[in-house]
């Protein structure tokens, strides 16, 4: 990690161009963890079954009764549908039939690297194949929430509550701290953004989660976010909220990133949340 950011930064120099691709194909890379103990009961209880993707198959997992009203549970970058385990148990005491899957490139899925474009059409995918007629929550995590409004927001798919555990906003801040962090000039940061543009099909700069919520149709959003959040700033979430009229947030301090997913307070005013028609 050290020798990251000289590397880039010798390299903008030399080739702005090449320096650019090497960064896109950092970009898209998971880091691949292995399964942790206290996510593996996820996967032992589960029932696992596919939709299909394109040449692939989107890894899927269902808990309880089909015919009881739904929750989706969207996990974040680096992670696995795993991490939001503790949420099972407490949404099936409400008789809810609870819905996940693992976003590409993560978890059990043999390719290590994906992006927003990708994961935002699995997500399409995984939505299409559930009843329209049921009432359907989604609880997100991190980069999840931009997963499922970016998602919602190009289908015509009524959801009830979406429940966002932290959020980005602009895409464009995620790239600029990234330029920043493995030390890209400026031209070499301009080619990253073309070759941006060209997988999302439109301008990074108009990748933005409060803008693209307006094209969602939800009942209500509620944002939850700790105050001091080191890997997606609370100010992303206090924006989101101030943009969008229905919404609500609930602010948190010392939860942290992850933990948060493990947080019994934080779960207990969820299941408040999914309570609320």
């Amino acid at each position: 990690m050290q020798l990251i950011k000289p590397y880039f930064k010798t390299l903008s120099a030399i080739s702005p161009s090449l320096a650019s691709k090497r960064a896109f194909e950092m970009f898209k890379k998971v880091r691949k963890k292995d399964i942790r103990d206290r996510e593996k009961p996820f996967y032992d209880k589960a029932h696992a079954y596919e939709v299909p993707y394109q040449n692939k198959a989107i890894h899927c997992y269902s808990f309880g009764n089909p015919e009881n009203d739904i929750v989706v549970l969207v996990h974040g970058w680096d992670s696995n549908v795993g991490s939001m385990y503790k949420f099972v148990e407490p949404l099936l005491a409400k008789n809810k039939y609870v819905l996940g899957f693992n976003l590409p490139g993560h978890a059990f899925y043999s390719a290590n690297k994906t992006n927003l474009f990708e994961a935002k059409e699995s997500f399409k995918i995984f939505m299409q194949a559930l009843p329209r007629e049921r009432k359907i929550d989604i609880i997100s995590h991190s980069f999840g929430s931009a997963v499922t409004t970016f998602g919602l927001s190009e289908m015509k798919f009524k959801v009830n509550n979406l429940i966002y555990l932290t959020s980005p906003n602009k895409m464009e801040d995620i790239f600029r701290d990234f330029k920043n962090f493995i030390g890209l000039n400026e031209k070499a940061y301009q080619l990253l953004k073309d070759r941006a543009n060209k997988i999302l099909k439109e301008p990074l700069d108009l990748v933005n989660v409060d803008t693209r919520m307006k094209l969602v149709d939800f009942s209500h959003l509620y944002l939850f976010h700790d105050r001091a959040d080191k890997i997606i700033p609370y100010t992303y979430s206090v924006k989101i909220n101030e943009s969008v009229s229905k919404s609500t947030l609930y602010s948190f301090d010392k939860l942290g990133h992850y933990k948060m997913l493990w947080n019994d307070a934080l779960i207990a005013k969820v299941m408040h949340v999914i309570d609320q028609d």
